[in-house]
């Protein structure tokens, strides 16, 4: 056991050392495809690897918890100061949308259309973990459709996780990002972006304590405010 035991620990070092010289990001799911794109402008502008990883918003909570080295965490402004974690700063990205996606064959002009009976399943992502099952269960609570749709609902980890069930047609509509909805489009019967009926997103990127690059910790949040970054998260529906 002892030696089963300094074994994991030799692992979990190693690990942590291989990634000291790189900055580590990590970010809600349903955020991927916008780090990727801000990962690959720091990539090109300074020469330096970026490492990231993602999951849902509790999943990265508690990793962060864990330690390794990460040295920000893209996602919704109020999850992070909620989340028990002691960041030092929270710089602004741009702000959240709520969207619904619909698969090929269908299509949608509103939330409301969501009770017609051609909407039999609807995928939604965890409430409690990922800010937009939260955002969704609040519209529908908000606009009268709780009770209705209850019976429909297909439950998904992550914001990818529920999208993925519209792209495969195991649900005929989900609750996303406008992330997600953006860069799937083409595969998809439609989308609406919801403005309204749930309380506002702010997306930003939370800054942590011993980073162990912080000069590139500096030189990425210096980053967000470009006008380069800024179309990044705008072509990311942000």
């Amino acid at each position: 056991m002892k030696k089963i035991l300094l074994t994991v620990l030799a692992l979990a070092i190693l690990s942590v050392s291989a990634y000291a010289d790189e900055l580590r990001i990590a970010a809600g799911a349903g955020y991927k495809a916008l780090v990727e794109d801000m990962a690959a402008y720091y990539e090109a502008k300074t020469g330096k690897k970026m490492e990231r990883m993602y999951g849902n918003m509790g999943q990265v909570a508690a990793q962060v918890k864990l330690g390794g080295g990460i040295c920000a965490v893209v996602g919704e402004e109020s999850f992070l100061k909620t989340s028990g974690i002691p960041y030092t700063s929270y710089n602004p990205i741009g702000k959240g949308v709520l969207a619904i996606i619909v698969r090929k064959g269908l299509t949608i002009s509103s939330p409301e259309d969501l009770k017609k009976p051609e909407f039999a399943k609807i995928a939604i992502p965890d409430a409690t973990k990922a800010i937009y099952g939260k955002a969704g269960t609040q519209l529908m609570k908000n606009t009268g459709m709780a009770d209705e749709l209850e019976k429909r609902l297909i439950p998904g980890q992550t914001v990818p996780q529920a999208g993925s069930y519209v792209l495969s047609g195991e649900a005929d509509a989900a609750f996303v990002n406008i992330t997600f909805a953006v860069n799937n489009k083409d595969n998809l019967g439609g989308y609406i972006e919801v403005t309204k009926g749930y309380s506002p997103l702010e997306i930003a990127a939370a800054t942590l304590e011993g980073c162990p690059v912080p000069e590139d910790l500096k030189t990425f949040i210096g980053m967000l405010g470009t006008p380069d970054m800024k179309k990044i998260a705008k072509k990311n529906g942000l």
